[in-house]
């Protein structure tokens, strides 16, 4: 029974996401990069509260639910970058010369609380960070970031479905570990593109969920390579393709490719495809300065369309001390 109840642990902690991904996916991750990478914290002038749900696989008994909740600022950041609304682009839609002005070499600072539930288990991570972003030309600026903290990890065994409930090993009801984590991450970016690369649960426990010699669950390091384009084929419409590329030792690198229209900084949709995994087509608006708002329905291309009706998911964000009056973010769309 005990060794059952460690491969179930493992198996339910890899459906949370696509090819063997331990750490909650997002359709909308475009939205908010911060999330993998530590490197974004303080990119724009404005304080970025975010918060978003998803849930995946509709009509699945336990399938995955995903929560969170991230905030982060800039300190020192003085940068006047010029308003979409007045750039001047060439005419390949691009930035034209003097466009912007020079971002100016900042620090950022910033947190995330995350709650992810996959069947039995439930996961909750707080984690801190710290970034400097520092301008290596008048088009380009480079930042690097850290991020730490906490990871608990818990499997509620009163749920649980067994054939002998008095089981000594399910004598408490949930049984959890707690885990250090460590991400890091690098972000070259300029007003038209910006490319990412980050490392997440770096640190790793060989006494996750280990009893004896029985089967554990060893957290995996996961690697993120992001990277977009932003164009104005006309004065008012602009395109954002982007594109990640997922990877753990355990499984084959995943992508995802997005292709995003916005139409003069207020309203924006677009579709998105996750390899031999799903589809989905989105939507959103900036409501003014202050609040925005994004939502998307996901079809399983895998196997998984046979059981479930999609997954949902909607993030909302809030621009607060936003001085500027930005609608539109200046260099994370």
């Amino acid at each position: 029974m005990k060794r059952l109840t460690a491969i179930v642990l493992t198996l339910v902690a890899s459906i949370s996401g696509a090819f063997a991904q331990q750490r909650p996916q997002y359709t909308q991750y475009m939205l908010n990069n911060y999330l993998v990478n530590p490197a974004v914290g303080g990119i724009e002038s404005y304080t970025d509260l975010r918060t978003s749900y998803r849930s995946q696989w509709i009509g699945v008994e336990g399938a995955p639910e995903s929560f969170y909740v991230t905030l982060h600022s800039s300190i020192g950041n003085a940068s006047t970058s010029g308003s979409p609304k007045a750039r001047k682009s060439n005419r390949f839609g691009f930035a034209g010369k003097n466009s912007y002005k020079k971002a100016a070499p900042h620090h950022g600072w910033g947190g995330v609380a995350q709650v992810d539930r996959a069947g039995l288990l439930r996961s909750s991570t707080l984690n801190a960070s710290y970034s400097y972003h520092l301008p290596v030309s008048r088009y380009l600026t480079l930042s690097s970031g850290l991020a730490s903290g906490v990871t608990n990890y818990s499997i509620s065994t009163i749920e649980a479905r067994v054939p002998d409930p008095n089981d000594p090993y399910l004598a408490d009801n949930r049984l959890n570990t707690t885990k250090i984590d460590l991400n890091v991450g690098m972000w070259l970016y300029s007003p038209d593109f910006f490319v990412g690369l980050a490392g997440t649960q770096l640190l790793r426990n060989q006494n996750d969920f280990k009893q004896g010699e029985e089967p554990n669950m060893t957290l995996l390091p996961h690697l993120y390579a992001t990277a977009g384009l932003r164009f104005y084929p006309s004065k008012d419409v602009a395109l954002i393709p982007s594109v990640m590329v997922k990877a753990t030792s355990s499984a084959s690198p995943a992508i995802d490719a997005n292709l995003r229209v916005m139409y003069s900084q207020y309203i924006w949709g677009g579709a998105s495809y996750r390899h031999n995994d799903a589809w989905a087509v989105m939507a959103g608006l900036n409501l003014g300065h202050l609040f925005d708002v994004g939502y998307s329905y996901e079809v399983a291309t895998s196997e998984m369309n046979q059981v479930t009706a999609g997954s949902h998911e909607v993030v909302v964000g809030f621009k607060l001390n936003n001085f500027r009056k930005v609608v539109c973010p200046q260099w994370v769309w």
